[in-house]
């Protein structure tokens, strides 16, 4: 079995974004182990320590496979529901990604007729005409399902305790976490700064809010779980990761990770990849004549003579002119055109905003 440091480094887990932590003001103090350091308010995960924790995770979610065990993979919050479930459906594991009801674990054998009853409606809800999905009985027949698939729809075939408990975010899933430490059944999560590390058996650092994050750790457990059955991980079945080029990969932003976007290299360029932006329509060219009443002219004596090789009085007798009459084909109130002694001609603005601009 070829380990998880050979086909995932540190490069990959900071394409992901496993390095952002929360602000520093949301900090659990309890996670100060696992902080490489902070930038702009925010944490930054040392990403050594979670590619040690986590070969060490994956080790035991292998030997849970290999002891015919199932591995209940929980996550509701949005980012974490359609890679959780993918990857526990790739894996033939039961999930929990849209509500997890207390008691799933502590009050489990109440929780299996309501399971089975859940099976037995969705049988009836499928076997339904077409014709016969009308009027009141059928509506509060579908309504029922729907609120039963949010609870059960992951767990079905789940016949026992599972023999252990991978979360997405422990802080969220608290109830969950308090029933399997009640139950000693081993937990092992994505763990970001603001959450308690103590009531995690197998601690994974990590940002449990970014997808690519959520669905890189999830995928890697579910390999774990393939491979501890004895059977071969599809490269296929993986999905593409991100691709990006070496240039844009700097040693030093590499090490520091900075967390407030971009950053900037010496010369004022962003060292990431340009964010996108929508397209602005092209304006069409001002008219000679508008162009010079938008703006203020400014002529001065000295670029006046080394351009032209004229006299600055008749430099400013030729600007004098040419400006009044832009002005007055662009406003309806001519501006007055001012002339220095030291031969600069300005064309002062009619109001704040021509001057801003």
């Amino acid at each position: 079995m070829q380990s998880t440091t050979e086909r995932v480094g540190i490069r990959e887990l900071l394409e992901a974004g496993v390095h952002f932590g929360h602000q520093a003001k949301r900090w659990n103090p309890k996670m100060k182990r696992y902080i490489f350091a902070q930038r702009a308010g925010v944490h930054i995960i040392d990403l050594d320590q979670t590619l040690t924790l986590l070969e060490r995770a994956l080790g035991f979610v292998r030997g849970v496979a290999e002891a015919n065990r199932e591995v209940l993979f929980v996550g509701t919050k949005k980012q974490a529901q359609i890679p959780l479930a993918e990857q526990a459906l790739r894996s033939g594991q039961p999930f929990v990604a849209e509500r997890y009801i207390g008691g799933m674990l502590t009050n489990f054998q109440t929780i299996l007729p309501r399971i089975q009853y859940f099976k037995d409606l969705a049988v009836r809800v499928d076997e339904t005409p077409e014709e016969e999905r009308t009027g009141k009985d059928w509506f509060a027949l579908h309504r029922e399902y729907q609120k039963l698939r949010r609870n059960f729809a992951g767990i079905t075939e789940m016949e026992r305790l599972p023999g252990a408990v991978f979360v997405v975010d422990p802080k969220r899933e608290e109830l969950l976490v308090k029933e399997a430490n009640r139950l000693k059944i081993p937990v092992l999560a994505l763990t970001d700064t603001n959450c308690d590390p103590e009531v995690v058996d197998y601690v994974i650092p990590g940002n449990d809010d970014a997808i690519r994050a959520i669905s890189l750790i999830s995928r890697l457990v579910a390999d774990a779980i393939i491979a501890g059955r004895g059977e071969e991980v599809q490269a296929e079945e993986r999905p593409v990761p991100p691709v990006i080029e070496d240039s844009q990969v700097d040693a030093e932003v590499l090490q520091t990770a900075m967390a407030d976007g971009p950053t900037e290299t010496p010369n004022g360029a962003s060292a990431g990849p340009p964010a996108d932006e929508p397209e602005v329509p092209e304006e069409p060219e001002a008219a000679p004549e508008a162009a010079a009443a938008d703006e203020p002219v400014v002529v001065t004596e000295s670029e006046v003579v080394a351009e032209q090789d004229v006299e600055p009085e008749a430099a400013t007798e030729a600007v004098e002119p040419e400006a009044v009459e832009s002005e007055a084909a662009a406003e309806p109130e001519a501006e007055e055109v001012e002339v220095e002694e030291s031969g600069s001609v300005e064309v002062e603005a009619p109001d704040e905003e021509t001057e801003e601009k």
